[in-house]
């Protein structure tokens, strides 16, 4: 708007030194030039504090600042041709509905509209006292409902235009965050897929080179390290099918009423064999879920508590309202403060690269695809908790 309202003040500037319809009363042309002159002077003004301005808050304070200045301006210079009942000159008033719009949207289209109305209205009073003319009220609602149409219509636009900026800011977030999983994703495969395949391709050729010659504890050996880089691919094969079916809204899921601590154990089972886990979760607990999921889920959490954490670990639960919460406690390092809010994020990059970095994106989206959150504290003094919300089992 500073440039527009320099092309205001050169337009404003010549109006007045080329009006010839009638003889300017006394003083009106001085007082023209000098309104002109004032509006340069808070144009620079106003050009100056917004470099300094550097908070929301601020801006908005400025912009309401300029354009309460510009309604005084052209209400001004439209009052001082008042003597001139002919003059078009209001038709400058029809501006401030548009730096409205754009400045505040609908709302300060219609605010500039009303002050710039009222004060048309109180000029054309005050004119046919002063210069003795008919007060012509149809004229005056004739042009200011113009006015109006143009700040409804310049108002709306600009809402619609802020709501696509703000979807537009949206998929931007989304694009990068895409790109961003795709080169994960692409630094995940190299790494994890190709290191099982060599060490799996280095076995193969060793044995059927030199498998004669081996004795038996050497090829079981081999047989076993091929073994579990083939169960390392098959984890990931999994884990990013499940993943894109979470994503994609179209895992099925089987749910019904679960018995918590059943769940439990027979997740510990798999995930903690060694019995380092404390099972805490009190035997009435029930949840509304699909049980094979939610083990997927409970094997996650303490895998990922066993592999990072440090003993005692121990899952707690308890109802609250119409919920139940799990929570993984263990009394490790914990995870440090940069690192919490890409912590559910696929494919993030982790220190032990014995993990793909996926356990916990589908922990996230399969918790929430039961109609529950996950959640990460501090646990204090030292450790990790991982909070579980779940619905609760209704009664019967």
């Amino acid at each position: 708007m500073v440039q527009v309202r320099w092309a205001a003040v050169v337009l404003a500037a010549v109006q007045v030194l080329a009006y010839r319809e009638q003889p300017y009363p006394p003083g009106i042309r001085t007082g023209a030039l000098l309104l002109v002159a004032g509006l340069a002077v808070a144009n620079v003004a106003i050009w100056l504090l917004s470099r300094r301005v550097h908070t929301l808050g601020r801006a908005r304070l400025l912009s309401l600042g300029a354009l309460s200045l510009d309604v005084l301006v052209a209400s001004g210079f439209v009052w001082l041709y008042t003597f001139d009942q002919l003059s078009a000159l209001w038709a400058v008033l029809f501006v401030l509905p548009l730096e409205g719009a754009i400045r505040f949207g609908l709302a300060g289209a219609l605010g500039a509209w009303t002050a710039a109305t009222a004060l048309y209205t109180a000029r054309e009073v005050w004119g046919s006292r002063e210069y003795h003319y008919p007060l012509l009220w149809n004229s005056i609602t004739f042009r200011m409902g113009i006015g109006f149409l143009i700040a409804l219509v310049a108002g709306l636009m600009a809402r619609t235009l802020t709501r696509q900026r703000a979807h537009l800011e949206d998929a931007l977030v989304e694009l990068r965050r895409t790109d961003g999983l795709r080169s994960r994703l692409v630094a995940t495969l190299a790494h994890d897929v190709r290191n099982p395949l060599t060490t799996i391709r280095g076995t193969l050729k060793t044995l059927a080179r030199h498998g004669k010659r081996l004795d038996e504890t050497t090829r079981d050996e081999l047989v076993d390290t091929a073994d579990h880089q083939a169960e390392r691919l098959e984890r990931l094969a999994t884990d990013l099918l499940d993943l894109a079916r979470l994503e994609a809204g179209r895992l099925d899921l089987h749910v019904q009423e679960t018995n918590l601590r059943a769940v439990v154990t027979a997740a510990l089972s798999f995930a903690d064999p060694a019995g380092r886990y404390e099972n805490e979760v009190p035997p009435e607990l029930s949840t509304v879920a699909d049980a094979g999921r939610l083990e997927q889920v409970v094997v996650n959490l303490a895998l990922n508590a066993i592999r990072y954490g440090r003993p005692p670990f121990a899952i707690e639960a308890e109802p609250a309202s119409e919920t139940v919460v799990l929570r993984f406690r263990d009394h490790g390092p914990g995870i440090p403060a940069e690192e919490r809010a890409a912590l559910f994020e696929p494919f993030r990059v982790e220190s032990d690269r014995s993990s793909v970095g996926l356990g916990l994106a589908i922990v996230k989206a399969l918790v929430e695809a039961h109609g529950g959150e996950v959640a990460y504290e501090s646990n204090r003094p030292r450790g990790a908790v991982f909070r579980v919300t779940l619905p609760v089992a209704g009664p019967g």
